[in-house]
């Protein structure tokens, strides 16, 4: 088990969250604000999950379907901004922030791996 508190990209992914989920309040179409608030939760809400988990093998699936979330609420943003339902500073500040969490949650999950990789060769 890993103390999510002490992920720092916990804390940034929960700060995305948290924006997206209010920015997307001004989105007229509730399916869309739905799918983007929904992805957009789900990335700390699976690293927090990984890290209850009893493996690092386990953290890292953990870790690899938070990054799938981030790469989905990147593609919501960018439909929402090309379908005119988010402005283009809203897009453009959410977009900044998805695209400096993913390649730290990258790191995150090679890191995991790579320790999980030590802890079955002993």
């Amino acid at each position: 088990m890993h103390p999510f508190q002490k992920l720092e990209v916990c804390g940034q992914a929960h700060a995305f969250a948290l924006d997206c989920y209010s920015r997307a309040q001004a989105i007229a179409d509730r399916s869309i604000r739905w799918q983007l608030q929904r992805a957009a939760q789900s990335i700390p809400a699976n690293l927090v999950e990984g890290a209850g988990s009893q493996s690092q093998a386990a953290f890292g699936r953990y870790i690899a379907i938070a990054i799938a979330s981030a790469k989905e609420s990147e593609y919501h943003l960018l439909f929402a901004r090309d379908a005119g339902l988010l402005p283009a500073a809203a897009y453009e500040e959410l977009a900044r922030s998805i695209n400096n969490l993913t390649p730290r949650l990258v790191v995150l999950l090679a890191t995991v791996r790579r320790n999980a990789e030590r802890r079955t060769k002993r």
